[in-house]
């Protein structure tokens, strides 16, 4: 894999989460050492602006590899991804070979990069068997974000790059947790990718060791988990059209902040599984079922009166751009989670029918909530140093 740039921020993110502790810190430079040897240390330059950062910077990777026994080419590695996330689109084959591969294939795992990432912005702000011309424009946006790797050996494998360099989500300068809606937007891509997981995942469930297509009905319960139409045709743009024998996406997350919870790390597709995925796609293109809207932010409000079989719920999130209050309503046993979570000052992520009439406040029908499994808690957002 590719080395990315490599700067302070990368190199004391790596120390910090490798165990290293500060000894002394400098304008130019700083001083760590591993946890449990304060004999040891490394000199960490800060400025990657300076003539002598390169050389400085080989110098510390040399002593850390050779304190933490490992090749300095991964600890360099993995100094480098530190604040970004590695989506590999990988393709098998017999006739996948030396580092080449066919011309139909290439072409196909390369229009199912660009597709998978698409769909997967889409279901990331709202949920759709099949959007058609009805695309929200901002999928379009987000997928240009994403960057492509070179592709290395490992039968054929393009790496989808994404950043991982989140801000602050929540203001800690209220009693109550206040969503900051400029770093929101640096998740997007984080919850893009969760969502991408979660929707490759299901279909993979619904298509391989089955002999038969499902029923329509798992199929359009599909739909919560971010699979439709489009995400369907860009998995056989791979294993379809391409003619590939196995497709699978695997996700590496990086190191600088957790993984997403619950989330497959890999997930593959036989070519086999084509015959029934085309189904699926045929099934959602014909699909009649609402759009639902996928709004993520923090719990302002709680209200629950005595004797009601529903709490009410205030949530500030981001609507076009713009920190807004979405009013809805919840049943007591996922009110009770809700207040949870606000307990814990926990982002949340609620899905359903958005009315956002102008004039007046935004409401939802809520057809699902849960925490935002895409993103850390509260309190491991703002852990110190």
């Amino acid at each position: 894999m590719k080395i990315f740039d490599i700067g302070f921020d990368e190199i004391e993110s790596y120390l910090r989460h490798s165990g290293w502790q500060r000894s002394l810190a400098g304008p130019l430079a700083e001083i760590w050492h591993p946890a449990h040897d304060e004999d040891s240390s490394v000199l960490v330059p800060k400025k990657s602006t300076s003539p002598d950062f390169s050389t400085n910077l080989k110098i510390l990777t040399r002593e850390v590899s050779r304190l933490e026994n490992r090749p300095e080419a991964d600890v360099r590695l993995e100094i480098s991804r530190q604040f970004i996330d590695v989506t590999d689109l990988r393709a098998e084959d017999e006739e996948i070979a030396d580092g080449t591969i066919p011309l139909t294939s290439g072409i196909g795992l390369f229009n199912s990069a660009h597709r998978l990432m698409v769909s997967a912005a889409a279901a990331a702000l709202q949920r759709q068997s099949y959007y058609g011309n009805s695309m929200p424009r901002a999928a379009h946006k987000h997928a240009r974000r994403m960057r492509l790797g070179q592709t290395r050996p490992g039968s054929y494998i393009v790496p989808v790059i994404s950043s991982a360099r989140f801000g602050s989500l929540i203001s800690t300068e209220f009693d109550e947790p206040r969503l900051q809606a400029s770093a929101d937007e640096s998740y997007f891509e984080r919850r893009m990718l969760t969502t991408l997981s979660r929707a490759l995942e299901t279909l993979s469930e619904l298509t391989v060791n089955r002999g038969n297509p499902p029923p329509k009905s798992d199929v359009l319960d599909a739909v919560d988990e971010g699979v439709s139409s489009e995400l369907c045709s860009a998995v056989l743009d791979a294993i379809g059209r391409g003619s590939v024998d196995v497709f699978d996406v695997t996700f590496n997350w990086a190191p600088s902040s957790p993984a997403p919870n619950g989330i497959a790390g890999k997930v593959e597709f036989p070519g086999e599984s084509a015959r029934i995925i085309e189904k699926i796609e045929g099934d959602l293109k014909e699909a009649d079922a609402p759009a639902e809207r996928v709004l993520y932010g923090v719990i302002r409000r709680l209200s629950l009166k005595k004797n009601d079989t529903v709490g009410h719920v205030a949530l500030e999130t981001v609507l076009e751009g713009k920190t807004r209050i979405v009013n809805f309503e919840l049943p007591l046993h996922i009110y009770r989670r809700a207040a949870h979570y606000h307990g814990e000052r926990r982002p949340v992520v609620v899905r359903g029918i958005l009315d956002a009439t102008p004039g007046r406040r935004p409401t939802m029908k809520v057809k699902a909530f849960d925490a935002d499994r895409s993103v850390a808690s509260f309190d491991d957002l703002s852990a110190p140093e």
